[in-house]
């Protein structure tokens, strides 16, 4: 594996050549290195298992108000020479973008703890073994079970022509399993991504997709309507990737957003406070020009209280950039997870959401598909697997009348989030879907 002074040399070694090719011209090399390993099931079995060494190395230059990138996947010299060649050539075709930035040059920034030599050294061996655990709810129910786990120990850094020199050392792993019942009608799924191997429970992600497969088979109708509806993690992490991806300042102050003017106000309940902190949160503790990322709150209580500034709309602004984030977290709640269902007279539980897409940006409306668990609560239980269904909902709206979050939380899809599950109302499930 490439170590912290390699990767940091060869980043430098190609801003070397930009600057005999052209003296005057910015430059950034953001190098990634990993060691990728996966293991893929299928029918209860096993299908394929295999392992790969990546780098790619990425190469942007500024010409004055002139740039282009170009990446490469090659380390020896001549390679790394016809990189910078090729991405000079293209600057000097290319028109000025008069919102072009400088590059950045050197920063404090302090490691994050994000590399796990447990993770590092889980082999074949100890992947199929973990596997197997996952299968055994499965087998014994006589379900059909699939699904993909990927691990990844690596090294990142980035290097510029103005000074900046960071690297990162990480690994991670995502592991999702899909179980079926035989006669199609029933499907469960879960998922796992962490950093630390003594959290990834292979049993737990197994046997969950088991229950939920078994407990959702020969579904029922219900009609459409707004319902009361408990949101699992992987729920209402989707409804937050959207929030999240409009928290730009420049889309708020020009009126694009649905959190133009809001800034400052009671926006969503005051049971949600969303941070990104790079010493508590697993993400890179840099985004991607070099720029330190600080702690920050975005939604304190309910109150819109932080918005994304890029260093271009922060220098037209007179603002203060906060650099792009890629980690979340939502502060968990004092509720268990039964304790969400207490009082629902008539609702529904929601395990997540596929193929969404935003309707209209303006109220963060979505549509999406429920899938892989979707269940009738009456009177505070979970009573009977019911048919899916599209929905039509904003997200600002949902996260408005939510009144109970989880005091557990999940990662699902992202090491990066900590997400717990969620109560709200009047929750718009608009058509059913025949989908299993």
């Amino acid at each position: 594996m490439i170590t912290e002074p390699q990767i940091l040399a060869l980043g430098k070694s190609v801003l070397a050549v930009v600057k005999s090719l052209e003296p005057k011209a910015e430059a950034a090399v953001a190098v990634w290195a990993t060691h990728r390993a996966h293991t893929r099931f299928a029918r209860n079995e096993i299908t394929t298992s295999g392992e790969i060494d990546e780098l790619s190395v990425s190469l942007s230059v500024q010409l004055g108000l002139r740039s282009a990138s170009a990446n490469s996947n090659q380390t020896d010299a001549a390679s790394l020479r016809g990189l910078v060649e090729r991405t000079l050539a293209i600057a000097r075709l290319s028109p000025e973008l008069p919102e072009t930035m400088p590059v950045l040059g050197p920063s404090k920034v302090a490691k994050s703890a994000l590399r796990d030599d447990a993770l590092s050294r889980l082999d074949a061996k100890g992947r199929a073994e973990g596997i197997t655990q996952a299968l055994a709810p499965s087998r014994e129910k006589d379900l059909l079970t699939a699904g993909f786990l990927q691990v990844w120990d690596g090294m990142t850094a980035l290097v510029t022509s103005a000074g900046a020199s960071l690297a990162q050392p990480f690994t991670d792993a995502d592991f999702s399993v899909t179980a079926r019942t035989k006669d199609g009608t029933g499907s469960g799924w879960s998922t796992l991504s962490t950093r630390q191997r003594a959290l990834l429970d292979f049993a737990a992600v197994g046997r969950i997709a088991a229950e939920k497969a078994i407990a959702s088979a020969r579904p029922k109708t219900l009609e459409p309507g707004r319902y009361t509806v408990v949101l699992e993690p992987a729920a209402v992490g989707e409804l937050f990737e959207y929030f999240t991806s409009s928290l730009d300042r420049r889309a708020v102050d020009e009126g694009r957003s649905a959190f133009s003017g809001k800034l400052g106000q009671k926006l969503v309940s005051e049971l949600i406070t969303l941070t990104s902190d790079p010493r508590t949160t697993p993400m890179l503790p840099w985004d991607g020009e070099g720029l330190a990322l600080a702690p920050r709150t975005w939604v304190n209580a309910g109150v819109l209280e932080s918005l994304a500034v890029s260093r271009y709309w922060a220098k037209q602004q007179k603002l203060e950039p906060t650099g792009s984030y890629t980690g979340f977290e939502l502060a968990p709640g004092q509720s268990s997870r039964a304790q969400l269902l207490t009082g629902i007279k008539r609702g529904v539980l929601v395990t997540r959401f596929w193929y969404s897409n935003v309707v209209d940006p303006k109220t963060l409306a979505i549509t999406a598909l429920t899938r892989d668990g979707t269940f009738l609560i009456e009177d505070g239980v979970v009573t009977t697997p019911i048919k899916n269904f599209r929905i039509n909902q904003s997200v600002i709206d949902a996260l408005a009348k939510v009144d109970a979050v989880s005091s557990d939380r999940e990662s699902p899809g992202s090491s990066a989030w900590k997400i717990p599950a969620m109560r709200t109302h009047e929750f718009l499930l608009a058509s059913q879907s025949e989908a299993v």
